[in-house]
Order: structure tokens, then sequence, then C-alpha cells
């Protein structure tokens, strides 16, 4: 059973400290119930934008401790916060995990394969689009479908502001462009570019509905395979090349993992910081309780409380100017996969040096 608030990282300690010093903060401890309801029953019909928005979050078996960051930071406890947030996982293996998806409303488990393979994201992702086709069958007010990762931060605030000044009438396919060129196809030479997951990527109703023939949970996974395309990269050819509908670059506002170190949150202002939309945190760099402080910094832009935001973020940038040991050469430790993965390229880089080794001492 996920036990909280019983292991915190130095870090953690020093910026509370720092917090104390700086302002007085009550918290609310709020009280929430551990059931689920229907999760296609869950949006109602109303002019507010996040009533008509449908965010989907996707993690995994083998990622799941993942979630109490995201209960600690972006998205509420308080189930009846959550109508319009679902999650997406392959599997619910034990207690622990039935545990920590008692805290969501909306969970959808898809049994797609748990490795971080090609097809097993195309079969997540194509069944988030399955979900959200489920949900426009009982309430064609959904305008919005916006997808996530589990190890982003989301300013949904942000995220509604901008929203509610596009035209969701015309297709839009809105997100951070992945790489600076475009792509290339192998056989015509068309080109295309695509939006990263890793960010977070926005679909509206109309593109949606040109999207459906091609992306059935029978279909979407089997043609990323036969094109040797990871999903978000899949979704950027079919969009541009198949639809015929460009990206909407919005890279100021959202940004994902990818990033390297040197455009980390160190070069942001905190105005910067207050008005984007995501934040990716990068398993090899930032471990995820950064990711509540961060909610905590930008709660205090909201509240007015720019004294004590300033001090954090002080504490913020120079905790990762002085100390960049602590923030390279690292692995996501709350995702087992990637400590595999991590585990077998240093078995593959060990024999590479030996063999390197052997005919210099050979020669």
């Amino acid at each position: 059973m996920i036990q909280r608030g019983k292991c915190r990282s130095p870090l953690y300690h020093r910026l509370l400290l720092s917090l104390i010093l700086s302002i007085s903060a009550s918290l609310l401890l709020i009280t929430i119930t551990n059931q689920h309801q229907n999760p296609f029953l869950s949006i109602t019909e109303t002019n507010n934008i996040a009533d008509r928005t449908v965010l989907f979050i996707r993690t995994a078996q083998n990622c799941q401790s993942r979630l109490k960051y995201l209960l600690e930071s972006w998205i509420p406890k308080d189930l009846s916060k959550q109508s319009n947030i679902y999650l997406i996982t392959d599997k619910i293996l034990n207690s622990a995990n039935v545990t920590i998806f008692n805290s969501f409303r909306n969970v959808i488990e898809t049994n797609c394969p748990s490795t971080h393979d090609g097809f097993d994201l195309c079969c997540k992702t194509a069944h988030e689009f399955d979900a959200y086709y489920s949900l426009t069958k009982i309430n064609s007010n959904v305008e919005w479908m916006c997808r996530f990762d589990d190890d982003q931060y989301v300013n949904v605030d942000n995220l509604y502001k901008y929203l509610s000044q596009m035209n969701s009438s015309k297709p839009y396919y809105i997100g951070r462009t992945s790489i600076n060129k475009r792509l290339t196809t192998p056989k015509d030479n068309r080109t295309y570019t695509f939006a990263t997951y890793g960010a977070g990527v926005c679909y509206s109703h109309t593109l949606l509905k040109q999207l459906r023939p091609h992306v059935h949970v029978n279909v979407l996974p089997r043609r990323c395979v036969n094109r040797s395309l990871s999903d978000d990269v899949y979704m950027g050819y079919l969009i541009e090349l198949i639809v015929n509908v460009s990206l909407t670059p919005v890279n100021d506002l959202l940004h994902s993992h990818l990033e390297i170190l040197d455009k980390s949150f160190r070069r942001y202002s905190l105005n910067d910081l207050a008005r984007m939309i995501t934040f990716g945190f990068a398993w090899d760099r930032y471990t995820l309780d950064w990711l509540p402080i961060i909610h905590h910094l930008i709660e205090f832009t909201k509240q007015d409380q720019y004294e004590a935001a300033d001090h954090l973020w002080f504490f913020l940038r120079n905790y990762e100017k002085e100390h960049p040991q602590n923030l390279t050469n690292k692995y996501d430790q709350s995702c087992t996969s990637y400590e595999r993965l991590r585990n077998k390229t240093l078995l593959l880089k060990n024999k590479t040096t030996i063999k390197k080794t052997t005919k210099k001492i050979i020669k």
C-alpha cells in the first residue's frame, strides 16, 4: 500500500523550510470518497469550457507510483472536481494499485501490453480516442479532447483560457512541435511535422470527427507498426498527410521532458512560469517530487502571493544551479520500466567498452 508523506527527498525538506520562512500557509484537508462512477456519465452539458473539454492522462502499471504526485499537485483530490479527467492505463494488478486508483473518479483499463514499445503506446492512444467517442454518444457538448502523460504538470486554468479563445468548429491539432525539421515519407518524399505527446496535445471535435475512421482500436496500432512510427509521430503523419490539417504550434506554452538542461526552469521568469500550460519532468534531471513544488509556486501567483512565489522561485533556480550533480545521470525511479531500460543500456555500454578494451590489448 502506498504511504503518503513518509519518504521525502532532501530537496523537499529544504523547500518546506524555505516556505515556512517565507509565509504562513494553511492547508485544507479535503475528504474524498473512494467510489468510482460510470466514467462515461461524468461530463455535463454547460457553457463552462472545462465541462466541454475532456482530459486524458496516460499511465502504465510500471509507472503508477507517479500518480500520487499528480494528486499532490494539479489534479484535485475531491472526486466531484474530476468529472472531465480520465486516467488511461494498461492494467490494474494489485491492492496498492487499486488504492491509488480509488483516488481517481474515472479510470479506463485498456489491457494494452505494458511495455513502452510502439504498438503498446499506439494501443493506448487508440483507446483514448475510443473513450472520447464513447463520451460523445451521450453528450454532444464535448468540444475538445486533450491528452497528457503522467509525468506532466498541467495548469488547467491556462489550458481552459487558451481553448476558450479557439473555435472548436474548425479542425485544430494543437501541440508543441517536437523537432525543428519536417519528416519525410520514404516513398513519395512528402513532408510533415508532429506534436510531441510529452508536452500535451489537444484536438477539436471537428478534427476528431475526421479522424474517427483512422483511429479505431483495431486500426491505429497496426498502422503505427506498419510505418514503424511512435504514436505521436504517426498522429502527425495521419493528420497532416491523410486528413490534411496542419499543426497549430504552441511552443511557448507547452513544454515536454525532452527539453535539455540548458532550457530548464532556470531560463524562465516567474511570469513565464505562471502563463505556461504544461511542464514535462525529465526522468534524468527532475524527479517528480518537483511537481507539487512547482504547483505550489503557481498557486502562489494565482493568489497574488508574489513575495512567497519570488522566494520559492529564487530557491529553485539557485538549487538547480548549485547542485547540477543532483539533476543529471538519473533514471525515473517512479517508473520501473525505465529502470530496466537504464540497466539494459548500461549493460550494452559495458559490453561495448569491454570489446574496445579487448581490441586494444590484442593490437
